[in-house]
């Protein structure tokens, strides 16, 4: 049986929200920068939370024209065409848990006055805390860039949520592992149980050829192109039937080497510097069209990209130092995902989001507590042509 000191710490646990400052410890698990943030700003609970069995949207990717220009007196013949197209998405259910033992808290806290076990108290939740949530975000922010697999992400028994690549990819098909499918694989042939019969069901995809500043396909003029691409302006009337741009919800997601690159490719472009004193030349916050570029840890080491050449099953991280073990040349250069964070989202479960289990102690270990939290989720995507990738090309590194 615990302790009333241990019963104390397990009832501050589950009762005081985050913990007040002081005695911090520096937290070097997180990453860099957390793409989640793109795509939790600005949205209410009504954008991302839905309870039910799954998630289910409706789309419309033809309107089936009914309209026509008649004579006088003309007959009609009215339809009735059925026109919208329905997805559903699994729910994925994510678990972790922080946990502390008898010794723990006997021996950090034991002893000591209200004030001083107060602070103890404090001290070990937060770095309990801590752990957890670092623990929990970098799956969610790591799954965001997963290498999409079918079994796990599209199948109604998979385990994984759907990640980026799943809908923003470079295959012809709009499909990863869509034209060439590497052993021990199986190819997409539908996303979020929707083909491509549309032709409207796949994103933009543009590829750069060149590094040159005044050439037209260097990654400046192929951005200008994407920008265009990915716009949906609704018409002068009745706009209400007509689904917003929301461009206030897109940023460009790319790599390290993707920021970089296209830092070095704004430099080239003119001749003097943009601040004030003429001496800095560091581009802050590099924007393409208005549209920030947001750099993202995980597609620095990420094997997402397919080999040049046919026969061949491997897939590897987008700037290899040159040819992998096997030989094998890969396509090289930074790729970067125009994303629109309005109908490419995650989506929470209203009663599960981040929901903490009460505490309880270990059927097989009595003096140790454990408390779980849970996230039911998944990531969705509501129109894939409003996204797009911008890739390149070559076959050689330029960029080496």
């Amino acid at each position: 049986m615990s302790s009333a000191l241990t019963t104390a710490f397990a009832d501050f646990v589950a009762t005081t929200g985050p913990a007040v400052p002081g005695d911090e410890a520096i937290n070097e698990a997180q990453l860099q920068n957390y793409l989640l943030r793109r795509f939790l700003r600005g949205k209410g609970p009504e954008e991302i939370l839905q309870g039910g069995q799954y998630i289910a949207e409706q789309i419309m990717f033809d309107e089936s024209s009914t309209g026509q220009f008649y004579n006088p007196n003309q007959t009609f013949t009215p339809e009735n065409p059925n026109v919208l197209d329905s997805i559903r998405v699994d729910w994925r259910f994510l678990i972790d848990h922080m946990a502390w033992t008898d010794q723990e808290i006997e021996l950090n806290a034991g002893g000591l006055g209200r004030g001083g076990r107060f602070h103890q108290f404090k001290r070990l939740k937060r770095v309990k805390e801590m752990r957890l949530w670092t623990s929990l975000i970098n799956i969610i922010e790591k799954q965001l860039f997963a290498v999409p697999e079918t079994a796990n992400m599209e199948s109604a028994s998979g385990l994984q949520p759907y990640s980026i690549p799943a809908f923003i990819n470079e295959d012809a098909t709009g499909f990863f592992y869509g034209t060439t499918t590497p052993a021990g694989h199986t190819a997409w042939t539908t996303v979020e149980g929707l083909n491509n019969a549309s032709g409207k069901w796949k994103p933009q995809q543009r590829r750069y050829t060149s590094t040159a500043v005044n050439d037209p396909g260097n990654i400046v003029s192929v951005f200008d192109q994407m920008f265009l691409d990915t716009q949906f302006v609704p018409p002068p009337t009745h706009e209400e039937y007509f689904t917003n741009a929301r461009l206030n919800s897109q940023f460009i997601a790319c790599s390290k080497r993707g920021q970089t690159t296209y830092v070095q490719q704004l430099r080239a472009s003119q001749d003097t510097f943009v601040t004030p004193s003429r001496q800095d030349p560091a581009y802050m916050s590099p924007k393409a069209s208005g549209i920030d570029l947001v750099y993202v840890p995980y597609l620095d080491t990420v094997k997402l990209y397919s080999p040049v050449g046919s026969g061949t099953t491997a897939y590897d991280k987008e700037i290899p130092t040159g040819a992998d073990a096997t030989g094998t040349d890969y396509e090289s250069g930074p790729r970067y995902y125009w994303i629109n964070g309005w109908f490419l989202k995650p989506v929470f479960h209203s009663s599960r989001y981040m929901y903490k289990h009460p505490v309880r102690q270990h059927p097989n270990q009595p003096t140790t507590s454990i408390m779980y939290v849970e996230c039911w989720y998944n990531f969705i995507c509501l129109s894939r042509q409003r996204q797009g990738i911008v890739s390149p090309a070559l076959e050689t590194d330029l960029y080496a």
